[in-house]
């Protein structure tokens, strides 16, 4: 038992005040630790670091707090608050411990702290300057020498536009008609302000070729723009690299202030006819209307919503990209622009499609770079595995070409289903795009979604560190931002977030759903934050695509009945009045029945049906077993097919056969002929549409996989069944989220592989917990399984 002199000396120390206070301090740290980690996104070990720092501090502050209770003796020691780090010197020197002083604690404690943030900082830097990805140099000899067109040194008002929009104009005029190829001005742009700034000079001429060497280019434009009330002067000047020898004299053209585009275009002439630029195939044609625009209002539009795009700020990129369009209906790149922006604001619908087709038809006007991305994203909305094959040949021809590789990673994640591509299989091209280009915002999205869908918060907190670095203020990095701290942010950054919902603006609130929405895990903040899309403060068109993505998620939970109370809302609406009555019919095929609401649905789609509305038609016939009005969709469908052959248009033409190839599949599955069944839909697999407007189309292929995959449980062939089940994503339609996991653990079940089957079990459990009643057998189907899986690796667990 502890002395009185001990219980004495306690008291004389304050030790409990002492503990008081530094637990106190300590709290609140912590606080200060978790607030600038979920701001700056600082590495998971700063906070467990950070907790035992204060574990060391406190026992460092008892024992001060004890030894200056203690009286002084004949040896001379520091005063309480004397720092003397003279003396504390000599202490470590003779290898004594230092006496221990409050103002000695408090520097520790300082410095101790100021190394763990300065650590986290240059972590957090390190992985920032490439979002954990680095800047690939490559421009391989197949395909041609590249030249790199640097940012212009600018002079004079309104000139900044082009100090960039000269980067993007010299690239594309140069394209095609000089024998080489351009560097994607978005990977010098990148590089330059990496390593110069954004809108900086270099320190010199050098400094600036060497970035140009550093993004593969054989060749350099170095240049100015000077402006006045009187005209603008056009200055350029060729390098061979990486020597920076110039290629002959600087190229100069002068003109009127509203003529940036006829000197431009003279000004890439004379660059070819002095030799500066070796033209392998001769001058030929050199057109800016070719590549861009004859309007300079319309590309001064254009080259603003470039900027904006690239920053992921797409509600500002579509009104610039609009007005171009509006001051020349025929600039291409700007048309797929507006389709590019529409997709991200808007989500995809037929006016999408629209614009994407309306630059599909004026490719021809681009170099064949431009043209290629252009016709494969009007692809790639129709849902053609054609997409897939044209941004192949792109990323093949010009590997350097950042959105190539961006819109073939987004291909792969929306078609790779149709030839079963791995879930994983677009992150290599996402990421070659990330390599080109740190600073291009749109495949940071995909790749969150995808680190969303997975619960990998380590993944996604390194990509929201690159993704900050190029518009932290944008509205989808501050969605991502959210959406982050909702999942996966401390309790106090949760609700604080939470509280703060209704100061978010439309698009960021859309971005965080969005985020949301790629797992049933993350419900509770889901709804809230659609919940918070529903005020009347937004836009009315907004509120109507939040209301069909909480239906959506209700999908998900498997609370279907809630889900059709909101799609029941919406169908009063124009532009949902066909597609609520798709919706619920595919519900209903998909074993959700409503046999009113889906047969109200058919009739209702039957009145200007498209190729994918006599599919949904013929199904419900299907299950119905009323072969004659099966036979009667698809003869529909084949005459559609005729009649598109007879106005040249093959891609109805291929619709139409697809959907009555996979009407008669699915049509005898129904009836029972398996093998039949089987051999149908393989085979038209390939050629079902797997996108389009409103993600029908790829409900559809979605539905038919499912179908067959269900099939090949029960035929017990169980191998076939996981490549069908394994090739659904967190993009998959809401109404087979939960139900693949189930199937996954009955096949991992007959696979004997009891562990897998377990984990997927587990998340269709969990999913459902909350399920509809008339769900319920089912969901208790699979919680028995869990259980009894459960209980067996227990019971080998024990034996071992």
């Amino acid at each position: 038992m502890p002395s009185p002199g001990f219980w004495s000396r306690v008291r004389h120390a304050r030790l409990f005040g002492v503990v008081v206070v530094y637990l106190g301090a300590s709290w609140l740290i912590l606080q200060v630790v978790s607030l600038l980690q979920n701001q700056f996104l600082l590495a998971k070990w700063v906070t467990p670091l950070a907790f035992v720092l204060l574990l060391i501090g406190f026992v460092i502050i008892v024992a001060t707090a004890w030894v200056q209770s203690r009286p002084t003796g004949a040896v001379a020691a520091p005063s309480p608050w004397e720092l003397n780090l003279k003396d504390f010197a000599a202490s470590v020197a003779q290898r004594r411990l230092p006496h221990l002083t409050w103002a000695r604690a408090l520097v520790g404690g300082l410095v101790a702290f100021s190394l763990l943030f300065g650590v986290a900082g240059v972590y957090v830097l390190v992985k920032a300057r490439g979002g954990g990805l680095s800047v690939v140099k490559e421009a391989t000899a197949a395909a041609g020498p590249g030249i790199a067109v640097l940012p212009f040194r600018v002079v004079g008002p309104g000139m900044d536009l082009w100090r960039e929009g000269m980067v993007d104009l010299l690239s594309t005029n140069l394209e095609g008609v000089a024998g080489v190829r351009k560097i994607d001005p978005r990977a010098v742009l990148s590089k330059w302000r990496r390593e110069i700034g954004d809108g900086a000079e270099p320190a010199d001429q050098q400094a600036a070729l060497e970035i140009a060497h550093a993004v593969g280019a054989t060749y350099a434009i170095l240049g100015s723009v000077l402006g006045s009330e009187s005209g603008v002067r056009l200055t350029a000047e060729v390098y061979d690299l990486p020597g920076g020898t110039p290629r002959g004299s600087a190229v100069v053209v002068e003109g009127p202030a509203d003529s940036v585009l006829v000197l431009a275009n003279r000004l890439s002439v004379e660059l070819l006819r002095q030799g500066a630029v070796p033209a392998a195939g001769g001058l030929g044609q050199l057109d800016v209307g070719r590549a861009t625009t004859s309007s300079l209002s319309a590309l001064r539009e254009y080259l603003e919503g470039e900027q904006k795009y690239r920053r992921s700020r797409f509600t500002e990129a579509l009104a610039h990209f609009r007005r171009a369009v509006e001051l020349d209906s025929t600039f291409a790149l700007a048309w797929y622009r507006v389709a590019l922006a529409h997709v991200w604001t808007e989500g995809g619908s037929d006016e999408t499609f629209q614009y994407a087709e309306r630059a599909a038809r004026l490719a021809d006007r681009l170099p064949e770079r431009d043209a290629l991305l252009l016709r494969g994203y009007a692809q790639f909305l129709r849902g053609r595995l054609a997409a897939l094959r044209t941004f192949e040949q792109l990323t093949a021809r010009y590997p350097d070409d950042l959105e190539g590789w961006a819109q073939l990673g987004e291909a792969q994640l929306y078609l790779g289903p149709q030839v079963f591509y791995r879930r994983d299989e677009f992150r290599s091209a996402l990421r070659r795009a990330l390599e080109l280009n740190p600073f291009f915002g749109p495949p940071y999205i995909h790749f969150l979604g995808d680190a969303f869908a997975r619960e990998d918060s380590a993944g996604a907190r390194e990509l929201l560190v690159g993704y900050r670095q190029i518009d932290s203020e944008s509205p989808s990095c501050k969605g991502w931002d959210l959406a982050y701290a909702l999942v996966w942010g401390d309790s106090l950054t949760r609700s604080r977030r939470l509280a703060e919902l209704d100061t978010f603006d439309t698009q960021a609130l859309a971005c965080a759903a969005f985020g949301l929405s790629t797992s049933p895990d993350y419900w509770d903040p889901f709804l809230r934050v659609s919940e918070a899309r529903l005020h009347e403060r937004h836009p009315l068109a907004r509120r109507q695509n939040a209301r069909a993505w909480l239906a959506a998620g209700y999908v998900r939970r498997g609370r279907i009945a809630e889900a059709r109370e909101i799609l029941s809302g919406l169908a009063m609406e124009e532009r949902f009045r066909r597609v609520v009555p798709r919706i619920g019919l595919l519900l209903h095929l998909q074993g959700y029945a409503d046999t009113a609401t889906a047969r109200r649905a058919a009739r209702h789609l039957a009145s200007e049906p498209e190729s994918f509305d006599r599919f949904l038609i013929g199904a419900l016939a299907a299950q119905e077993k009323r072969w004659p009005d099966v036979e009667a969709q698809v003869r529909a469908l084949e005459s559609g097919a005729a009649q598109a052959e007879q106005k040249g248009d093959t891609l109805e033409v291929s619709d139409h056969r697809a959907y009555a190839q996979g009407l008669r599949g699915y049509a005898a599955l129904r009836r029972g002929d398996h093998q039949a069944a089987l051999r149908g839909l393989e085979e038209v697999f390939p050629n079902l549409p797997g996108f389009g407007p409103f993600g029908i189309r790829g409900d559809i292929h979605d539905f038919l996989r499912y179908e067959v995959g269900r099939l090949l449980v029960e035929l017990e062939n169980w191998r076939e069944a996981e490549r069908y089940f394994q090739s659904f994503g967190n993009y998959s339609q809401a109404a087979l989220v939960a139900p693949v996991e189930f199937y996954l653990g009955r096949v991992y079940e007959g696979l004997r592989d009891p562990e897998r089957a377990r984990a997927h079990y587990a998340r269709f459990v969990k999913w459902w917990d909350g399920c509809d009643a008339n769900l319920r057998p089912w969901w208790e189907t699979g919680r028995q399984a869990l259980e009894r899986l459960t209980r067996e690796a227990v019971g080998r667990a024990a034996s071992r």
